[in-house]
């Protein structure tokens, strides 16, 4: 994996963090893990196709994921309802299309797919023995945890 790739997802993360839930981001050691070993109660699935493959996961705990919905769509939810899992979503969508735009305007060609919400056993069963890069945001709603595994064709 190049750092050439994950440079853009996590600038792309914390300039849409910053702009939408506008919250101080700060952003803690980068790890290498494997699949099975991310953890969260939700999780947003990006597929990546292309010049490369794999998948971009945004997971959190379900409370983060509820706080920052509560901001995005200026609401006073107390459960996490389908309009919220359709903004974390779209929150995801700005991400990916940003850094894919960075990554194709360097000269590659990558595709992204439409985000889906996952829980984090649906994730552990997609990405098993992937090695995956996973870098931890910290915003005053919680923590985002930014999980990055790409692979060259």
């Amino acid at each position: 994996m190049r750092y050439e790739y994950i440079e853009p997802f996590v600038l792309s993360t914390m300039k849409v963090l910053d702009t939408v839930i506008q919250s101080d981001i700060s952003m803690g050691r980068v790890s290498l893990v494997r699949g099975n070993e991310i953890d969260g109660d939700l999780a947003i699935l990006i597929r990546l196709g292309g010049y490369s493959d794999g998948c971009i996961i945004l997971n959190m705990e379900t409370e983060t994921a509820m706080k920052i919905c509560n901001v995005m769509l200026d609401g006073s939810f107390e459960t996490l309802m389908p309009v919220g899992m359709d903004s974390i979503a779209e929150l995801a969508n700005m991400i990916a299309g940003n850094a894919i735009s960075v990554i194709n305007d360097l000269g590659y060609d990558f595709r992204v797919d439409p985000p889906l919400i996952v829980t984090k056993d649906d994730i552990k069963k997609k990405t098993p023995d992937m090695e995956v890069f996973q870098i931890p945001l910290f915003t005053e709603f919680g923590e985002i945890i930014m999980n990055i595994a790409l692979r060259t064709n």
